[in-house]
């Protein structure tokens, strides 16, 4: 009887046993996840043409070397992603400009980015909880998307979740060496993108915790001081990146500024303030580990949405990857805490529909292979194309006179694709008439030519010439760009 007793009562343990480890170790699954999100993020890399970012992206690793990079001018590259277009400019020069090259890095750094997943679950909780968030994250349709485009998105979710790791094994146990390397990894993020502040932010306040709670960690403190240090020879670039950004309209194809009264802007203020304050004073719940997770994945995205209100639009689901990764992390542990049988059904049950939706889930590429196409096969070589210059806008911002992208936006990736010698023209974006008086006056010298816009319709219409004497044809249209052929009407 007391055996039956004590198999009885031991029954429940033996139940999550089972649930917390299967026949397989967690990490020869893992292995396993990682071997096919290796393939599936590898998958037709370059199949489909570079979108016009993806082309700054390679117009910016072509250039002769890091100091080119650092100097191109703000109103050219707004962005200035240094430390990515760097790794770029080197990685290129082994693997070559194609689609397929440039697009392989980010494969690469998703792939750290998985193992980052795994190693922080481990470090932080358990196997099975980094296994769950691991498998979570690795066949999600942003995962594959962020895989899968020559942009900086995946070396910032990789910078912030090994900022993230070593900062937390630093508070518990402290060596200089890994703060010194924490301090090189938060200055890189922020060298990567200007939404590093946000979760470099994220880990000060969650320091500036533990301090009022007595954990006065000075390794912690000297990562931090390292990241700092070492950003401060760029920070007249933030500080041109800023103006530009808000003043220069940078932002404007996010959308205008929003006129709402000043209480929702002050409102919106005090609850982001307020959200801040709990993750640096409130309550201990007896597990940091839980509210460290959503400092990083919860405050980068409300400051954003925050400033979005009071200031300008400046919320992209991009600008906080990291979030969208830690999110997973916070969702496999919160759920495990209630229970592990169900975290388990629950990260297998995502990663099955993920894996359902990934083959449906595929966007329309820019079609710059086929404007390359149209303007070889289709006039003379003297046969000028148009790009407006001015930063892609949306709503009345095309009206707004601002200097960006002064050779035209769309002239980096119709170049990318198209290597004749039609003359380039850029026509100011922001001013129609001028515009159209160029457009007309060099269409009418060489007999014909092209447009390649950024506007809708209704405003590129204004720019257009005058129908009366200027035939005008659409070629192609999306989201965001239009083409036309344009040439003189025979009398």
């Amino acid at each position: 009887m007391r055996q039956a007793d004590s198999l009885t009562l031991e029954s429940p343990r033996a139940e999550a046993s089972r649930w917390e480890l299967s026949s397989l170790r967690p990490t020869t699954i893992f292995v396993a996840i990682f071997s096919v999100a290796a393939i599936i993020y590898s998958y037709r890399l370059g199949a489909d043409a570079l979108g016009a970012s993806e082309a700054f992206s390679a117009w910016s690793a072509a250039k002769p070397g890091i100091g080119a990079i650092a100097r191109t001018p703000v109103l050219e590259e707004p962005g200035k992603f240094l430390f990515y277009y760097a790794a770029l400019h080197y990685y290129t020069r082994l693997f070559g400009l194609s689609e397929t090259s440039l697009r392989s890095m980010s494969v690469v750094l998703s792939l750290a980015t998985l193992v980052l997943v795994f190693a922080i679950g481990r470090e932080m909780f358990d196997e099975g909880t980094a296994l769950a968030a691991a498998a979570m994250w690795a066949f999600n349709p942003l995962a594959v998307a962020f895989a899968h485009t020559a942009r900086m998105y995946p070396m910032i979710m990789a910078l912030a979740l090994a900022q993230l790791l070593m900062l937390w094994r630093i508070r518990k146990r402290p060596r200089a060496s890994l703060a010194v390397a924490c301090g090189f990894a938060g200055a890189a993020l922020l060298y990567t993108h200007m939404g590093g502040i946000l979760f470099i932010g994220a880990g000060l306040a969650m320091l500036v915790r533990d301090y009022i709670r007595g954990l006065r960690n000075p390794m912690a403190w000297l990562a931090m001081a390292v990241t700092l240090a070492l950003f401060v020879p760029y920070l007249p670039v933030l500080r041109a990146q800023s103006e530009t950004m808000i003043s220069g309209h940078w932002l404007d194809w996010i959308g205008t500024a929003y006129e709402y009264p000043l209480w929702i802007k002050i409102a919106a203020a005090l609850l982001a303030a307020a959200v801040a304050a709990w993750f640096v004073f409130g309550a201990s719940d007896g597990d940091e580990k839980l509210r460290w997770l959503g400092a990083w994945t919860i405050l980068p995205g409300l400051m954003l949405a925050a400033g979005s209100i009071a200031i300008h639009p400046m919320f992209n689901l991009r600008y906080v990857a990291p979030s969208l990764v830690t999110f997973a992390l916070l969702l496999a542990a919160g759920v495990a805490s209630v229970s592990v049988k169900w975290r388990n059904l629950m990260a297998a049950g995502f990663a099955l529909c993920c894996l359902i939706v990934l083959p449906f889930d595929r966007t329309t590429p820019q079609p710059w292979r086929e404007l390359a196409a149209q303007v070889s096969a289709g006039g003379a070589p003297s046969e000028p194309v148009f790009f407006e210059s001015g930063f892609v806008s949306t709503d009345t911002a095309p009206s707004v006179p601002n200097g960006g992208f002064p050779f035209g936006f769309y002239s980096v990736p119709f170049d990318y694709y198209f290597k004749g010698e039609n003359p380039r023209i850029a026509i100011p974006g922001f001013d129609s008439a001028a515009a159209r008086a160029t457009i007309e006056e060099r269409i009418s010298a060489a007999g014909g030519g092209w447009l390649v816009s950024w506007k809708g319709r209704d405003a590129v219409s204004s720019e257009l010439p005058d129908p009366k004497r200027f035939s005008v044809v659409e070629k192609l249209s999306g989201e965001h760009l239009a083409f036309y052929r344009i040439a003189p009407i025979s009398r």
